[in-house]
């Protein structure tokens, strides 16, 4: 593995390569969604229930992502994170045309399973590429740009993907060089998976950036197997106490994100008595605009703190910035007025949307080198899977227990009241343990 102190790329190389990751990100969720689109045609064609829908859009993908992503983190670590990401890309974008290619359930579930693998490995390795491309002064930044693909993925889901859609829907079939004939959901998918291949092959043609801040500069063993990792990485963790703070003061708003996404629709539906159509056009447009503008402003104005001194300054600006949104978030989803909602939950979405920014640049401007991907990994499949398993549940039981399942909106605010204090209490106990780890990071690293 090498290791350097030396300067960091030119500029104009590190930001084209973060550009160029966010596009693949884009690409990844894009790819991701689409089946979202595509419901009725899939059910009908391939005679299937809603409950085994549910398992091939989240089930299916979700268990891979996170415990191949367990893998890929791994991989980050150990060996050549553009190969990765390229392979990742190629498989995930492969899977997706496959998904047009099935005939029943099983088979739409193998493909699916394939793109929950294949984008398992693109985050920890791009958090760890992007790390070592740009210094600690314009890490937040640049975090920031990587993360806006995602967001305007998830948009694009809807919209673009919906174009795709209603083009293809406007006949019964398609037909394909090579592979004949498809129905037009079908060809959905293959329109959309086929250029991601190609989309991947530049990351054959960026130079693998050093990388920097490894404990194996300083003579320590380099584990090589995927279990000594872990052990290696728990054995890190516990013996560096801030580890606790961050895996609970981002961890708690996981669940509102989560359950959130799950229970709008059926907030807005049941209160405003929205059809489909009115709640995916206006919630999508709000939640793109939120959570790109926020990952924006979280990455300018965190990088201003931290060039002024404040070295605690993610953990500081994303704890008091929760805190003066949640009122917000809790007046939107007790509103009965689509205005009021909108404007409120707008402004709370814009500091909920800056999770993954402070959570993955904190990571990774604290943990050595050949620990950076398998933590982003360990944090993105433990916190992930708890808030995706108890997140939408919590607000069913919270609806139900205080207000008769009188109001989902009811059941979102009390999470909101009950999560967001937790996590600033934890990130703010954290500041100290962070803002240490940070100057002895800057030592270990070379400045």
């Amino acid at each position: 593995m090498n290791t350097s102190t030396l300067g960091y790329p030119k500029a104009g190389v590190a930001w084209a390569t973060t550009f160029y990751l966010a596009l693949l990100y884009w690409l990844a969720v894009l790819d991701r969604y689409i089946i979202s689109l595509l419901v009725d045609p899939i059910k009908e064609d391939l005679g299937i229930t809603d409950v085994q829908f549910g398992l091939l859009h989240g089930f299916a993908f979700a268990i891979t992502y996170a415990g191949f992503g367990l893998f890929a983190g791994f991989l980050a670590d150990r060996f050549s994170r553009r190969w990765v990401i390229f392979a990742s890309v190629s498989i995930w974008s492969l899977a997706t045309a496959a998904c047009g290619l099935v005939n029943n359930f099983w088979q739409m579930m193998v493909a699916r399973i394939g793109v929950g693998f294949g984008e398992a490995g693109l985050n920890p390795c791009a958090v760890s590429i992007i790390s070592d491309l740009h210094p600690k002064k314009s890490l937040t930044r640049a975090m920031a740009v990587y993360l806006v693909g995602a967001s305007i993925g998830s948009g694009c889901a809807y919209l673009l993907g919906g174009l795709l859609v209603e083009y293809v829907s406007r006949f019964d079939t398609v037909i394909f060089p090579v592979l004949g004939e498809l129905r037009s959901w079908q060809a959905a998918f293959v329109y959309v998976g086929i250029p991601g291949v190609l989309l991947g092959i530049p990351m054959l043609l960026i130079k693998e950036p050093e990388r920097r801040g490894s404990l194996a500069a300083r003579g320590e063993a380099l584990t090589q197997t995927f279990l000594g990792s872990y052990a290696k990485l728990l054995r890190y963790l516990l013996e560096h106490k801030y580890y606790l703070y961050h895996f609970l003061g981002f961890g708690f708003p996981a669940f509102v994100v989560i359950a959130g996404s799950a229970w709008y629709p059926a907030h807005m539906s049941r209160t405003f008595d929205w059809s489909p159509a009115e709640i995916g056009a206006s919630l999508g447009l709000m939640t793109l605009l939120s959570s790109a503008l926020g990952k924006v402003i979280c990455g300018v104005v965190v990088d201003w703190l931290y060039a002024r001194g404040y070295k605690d300054a993610h953990l500081r600006f994303y704890a008091y910035g929760m805190l003066c949104s949640m009122p917000f978030g809790i007046i939107g989803m007790i509103s009965t007025t689509p205005w009021v909602f909108f404007s409120c939950m707008g402004f709370f979405m814009l500091f909920v949307a800056m999770l993954a920014v402070v959570s993955n640049t904190a990571m990774s401007m604290v943990t050595p080198n050949e620990l950076r991907g398998t933590t982003v990994a360990f944090f993105s499949a433990t916190t992930g899977m708890v808030a995706m398993t108890a997140g939408p549940v919590l607000v069913a039981m919270f609806s139900r227990i205080f207000f008769n399942d009188e109001s989902i909106g009811s059941g979102i605010a009390v999470l909101i009241g009950i999560c967001i204090p937790l996590s600033a209490g934890f990130l703010i106990r954290g500041m100290p343990l962070f803002k240490q780890a940070v100057i002895d990071a800057e030592l270990r690293d070379g400045g």
